[in-house]
C-alpha cells in the first residue's frame, strides 16, 4: 500500500461525514456485530473511493476484534496428482486430456517421495488434489491416501474437493456419503472447498456448466461436515459474477456454516484468466484489481463475522505483496507454504512456493505477530 493510500484511508475514517448514510450505517452494524444481508452485502461490494477506505478500516478492526492481532499460515505440500480431466470449465488452464503430450498422472513411488520431501521440509499437511480423470475410482483414491499413511500416521491429509467427491460417488455409482465415509476411514482428515466458484446457477451455467451444480456443492459439503470432515470454504471471484452473487455466495457459506460448524475459514479466489477458455473467447481478459481484491476481503470478513473466524489471503492468487495488503482488508491467514502449486501456476499464478521466514517478513513488515497453524487453525 502506497503512503499516499495509507494517509488517505486514515483521514477518511477520522471523518466519517464524507460518507453516505446507508453505507454508513451498514458499518456500524458491522461493528456491533450485527448480520449483514444480502443487499447490504451487495452495497459494501460496490464500495468505491472514500466509502471503500471506510470499509476496509472497518474490516481491519472489526477482524482485530475478532481474531487479534496474529497472522497464521501452515506449513504444507500441494500434490496434484494427474491434470487429466474429463470437465470442461472455461476457468481452467490445468486440465489435459489424456493423448495431451504434457498430461500425467503421479505413480504412488512419486507420491511417496513428494510427501517425505514435505515432511523433512516440516509440513504438517498435505493438500491433495487432481483432474477428474475419466478412469480414476474409488480405489485409485484410497491408494493415494494409503500411499501418504504409509510415510506417515500423523500428517494431515486435506483431500478432494466436492468435485472429485461427486466424480467417484458417479464412477463408483455409490452415495456421496458412502464415498466420504470409505476415504475418511482409509486417513482422510479434511476437505478442501474448492470447486464452488460462485454459488449460483447463472455463473456456473456459463463458467463451469458440466460441473455439479450449487446444491449439489452444499450437500456434499454438508455431508462432509456431518461425517466429522472440516472443510474450507473458497469463492473464485472476478470474472462473469455481479457484486449481488458475490454477496449471495457469501450468505449461503454463512448459512451453511450456522447449519453445521464445519467450515475452518473462508478463501477469496482471484481468478487468474491467463491460458484459460473464457480469456480466449474474449470474455474475461484481466485478473480483478486491486480495488476489487480488496473490496472481497474486506466484504467477506464484514459478512461472515460471528460465523467464520479466518479469512484468508491467497499470496499464490494475489502475489505475496498484494496478499500482505489484504492482511489490511480483513484477512488474517496468510495460507501455506505450498512448496509446489499448478493449477494456479497454469493460469498466471505468481509462483510456487514460499518459505516459513518469507511468510513471517510479511507478516512482521505490517506490524502483526506470525503464528504457525495446523489445518484446523490451532497454534503450533
Amino acid at each position: 500500500m502506497s503512503s499516499n493510500f495509507r494517509t488517505r484511508m486514515d483521514i477518511t475514517l477520522a471523518e466519517p461525514e464524507v460518507l453516505g448514510s446507508e453505507l454508513k450505517g451498514i458499518l456500524q452494524r458491522a461493528l456491533v456485530g450485527e448480520e449483514l444481508n444480502i443487499d447490504e452485502g451487495e452495497w459494501l461490494l460496490k464500495a468505491e473511493g472514500e466509502e471503500l477506505l471506510a470499509l476496509i478500516r472497518t474490516a481491519d478492526e472489526v477482524r482485530r476484534r475478532s481474531v487479534g492481532g496474529i497472522v497464521t499460515y501452515v506449513i504444507n505440500r500441494n500434490l496434484n496428482f494427474t491434470n487429466i480431466c474429463d470437465g470442461s470449465c472455461k476457468f481452467c488452464a490445468f486440465r489435459r486430456s489424456p493423448g495431451d503430450p504434457d498430461a500425467y498422472v503421479l505413480t504412488l513411488e512419486q507420491i511417496e517421495a513428494k510427501v517425505r520431501e514435505a515432511i523433512r521440509f516440516g509440513a504438517t499437511e498435505v493438500c491433495i488434489q487432481g483432474g477428474l480423470h475419466p478412469e480414476f475410482g474409488l480405489e485409485d483414491y484410497l491408494a493415494i491416501l494409503r500411499t501418504v499413511r504409509s510415510v506417515s500416521k500423523t500428517l494431515h491429509i486435506h483431500a478432494f474437493s466436492p468435485a472429485e467427491l461427486d466424480h467417484i460417488s458417479k464412477q463408483e455409482g455409490l452415495r456421496v456419503e458412502e464415498v466420504i465415509t470409505t476415504l475418511r476411514d482409509a486417513g482422510l482428515n479434511s476437505v478442501p472447498g474448492t470447486a464452488a466458484e460462485i454459488l449460483v446457477d447463472r455463473v456456473r451455467a456459463i463458467i463451469c456448466p458440466k460441473k455439479l451444480s450449487t446444491g449439489e456443492w452444499t450437500d456434499i459439503i454438508k455431508a462432509c461436515h456431518r461425517l466429522g470432515l472440516p472443510t474450507t470454504a473458497t469463492m473464485m471471484y472476478g470474472h462473469v459474477e455481479t457484486a449481488r452473487e458475490r454477496a449471495q455466495h457469501l450468505a449461503l457459506v454463512r448459512d451453511i456454516q450456522r447449519e453445521t460448524g464445519g467450515f475452518t475459514e473462508f478463501v477469496p479466489l482471484a481468478f487468474l484468466p491467463s491460458n484459460t477458455p473464457l480469456q480466449r473467447d474474449g470474455i474475461v481478459r484481466s485478473s480483478p484489481s486491486v480495488v476489487d481484491n480488496l473490496r472481497v476481503h474486506a466484504a467477506a470478513r464484514l459478512m461472515l463475522t460471528g460465523w467464520i473466524d479466518n479469512i484468508q489471503a491467497s499470496w499464490v492468487k494475489l502475489g505475496p505483496r498484494l496478499a500482505q495488503l489484504m492482511l489490511n482488508a480483513g484477512a488474517n491467514d496468510l495460507s501455506g507454504t505450498l512448496m509446489e502449486e499448478n493449477i494456479s501456476r497454469a493460469a498466471g499464478g505468481r509462483g510456487q512456493a514460499m518459505s516459513p521466514e518469507q511468510l513471517e517478513g510479511l507478516i512482521l513488515e505490517i506490524g502483526r505477530v506470525p503464528k504457525q497453524r495446523s489445518t484446523t487453525y490451532d497454534i503450533l
